[in-house]
């Protein structure tokens, strides 16, 4: 199910926000007036990704420094080596939504 979470003016380029998402735990990021939303855990420690920097398409984990690549979920850099869960984003009607599913975003 699509659900609408934050105004589209909520982020500028290069912020995030940690959000429940029916129950998920939701990191929303906005790079060059894209939206992604992924995971707001690091798949190495469980650690909050809201704490770490987003530069780019990377977010870093504060913990231990693993990155990921907000696109795809991919790990870049260890500690980690599991992706994070990715789910897809619509803009629709000002809003941000986004599709969680059962809670099982792509990896």
């Amino acid at each position: 199910m699509l659900t609408p979470v934050l105004p589209i003016a909520a982020l500028e380029d290069g912020q995030m926000t940690a959000l429940k998402v029916q129950g998920v735990d939701v990191l929303v990021c906005c790079v060059e007036g894209q939206f992604f939303a992924v995971a707001a855990h690091c798949s190495h420690a469980r650690q909050s990704l809201a704490g770490g920097r987003l530069r780019g398409y990377q977010i870093s984990c504060p913990l231990h420094g693993a990155r990921f690549d907000i696109r795809s979920g991919e790990c870049l850099a260890a500690p980690a080596t599991s992706p994070i869960s990715t789910f897809p984003v619509t803009l629709e009607g000002g809003k941000v939504c986004i599709e969680v599913g059962s809670g099982m975003g792509t990896l």
